[in-house]
């Protein structure tokens, strides 16, 4: 009965930190595929050899400003073999975040490493780059500027916030630029990116190609779903939920058939901070506060 009481004083005197909840669920999420990416870039460090087309002497000849003055001085980082030791280093701070019972301090050196790491890998090459590692990078700057403010809660909601806005734009830039184009109306695009080597898987490509209605119907959900995304923000809670599930779901499809694995990390990461503001999902609807967050 002591103990019992005890907790319940507890609960009341020390609530949950929502924000500080929200944030450590972002940045596991985001460790996740930056730490496997980091050993996979390791265990092939070999191709960034400076004699080789990826080596730093060949990629920093597309910034002039990169061969002279200041910018020979990232020679001691970016050149081969020391990028292997920030590619180390980048792996350890994801292991760091992904380890359990670590405090704000911790967390904050970690999210440095990823946040500088990231930086140099960006500068030294963007080839093979894409929307997941531009994600991945603002998941960390985001939270690490979280850090700096410890006792301030307007100011880490307004980075959080800042998350679930990037988020959502994301999905509806991407929904409306297809929803643009022919090729992603008519469904033509499903089966022409199915059919590709890079992206392409033949079960699915087989499926569809001589079945254009499927084709057609597949396009336009991605569409539709991803230019409503942002409704999560507003939706009923049943509504809500099905959106962030079929976000998921789209996610786990792309890692599966396209072999997009990065972008579940990254982009699911961000689903703490949107779920955060949803009117039905987030601290005002928990707390049993008014639908506008007023408090």
């Amino acid at each position: 009965m002591l103990s019992r009481t005890r907790a319940v004083r507890s609960s009341t005197t020390a609530p949950r930190d929502e924000v500080d909840a929200a944030f450590r669920h972002i940045e596991r999420l985001t460790a996740v595929g930056a730490t496997i990416s980091a050993a996979e870039l390791l265990a092939t460090a070999d191709t960034l050899d400076d004699k080789g087309l990826l080596g730093w002497p060949i990629n920093r000849t597309r910034v002039l400003g990169l061969n002279r003055g200041a910018g020979r001085h990232l020679d001691k980082v970016l050149r081969y073999p020391q990028i292997v030791g920030v590619i180390q280093t980048r792996l350890l701070s994801g292991l760091g975040l992904l380890a359990p019972k670590v405090g704000r301090r911790g967390r904050g050196v970690a999210l440095a490493g990823m946040a500088g790491t990231g930086a140099a890998l960006n500068l030294r090459s963007n080839f093979g780059l894409d929307g997941s590692d531009h994600f991945a990078f603002i998941n960390f700057v985001a939270a690490l500027v979280e850090k700096l403010f410890p006792n301030d809660r307007r100011a880490r909601e307004a980075v959080l916030a800042f998350i679930a806005a990037q988020s959502c734009l994301a999905y509806f830039t991407s929904g409306a630029v297809k929803l643009t184009s022919p090729v992603w109306r008519s469904g033509e695009a499903i089966t022409g990116v199915f059919r590709t080597r890079t992206y392409g898987d033949k079960f699915f490509y087989d499926l569809t190609k001589n079945n254009k209605p499927l084709a057609k119907a597949v396009a336009w959900g991605v569409m539709i779903a991803e230019v409503l995304f942002p409704l999560v923000l507003v939706a009923p809670k049943p509504v809500a939920r099905a959106i962030l599930a079929s976000g998921v779901a789209f996610h786990l499809g792309n890692a599966r058939f396209m072999g997009l694995n990065r972008f579940l990390w990254s982009f699911v990461a961000t689903y703490p901070a949107v779920a955060y503001f949803s009117r039905s999902l987030g601290v005002a609807a928990r707390k049993g506060l008014p639908a506008d967050g007023a408090r």
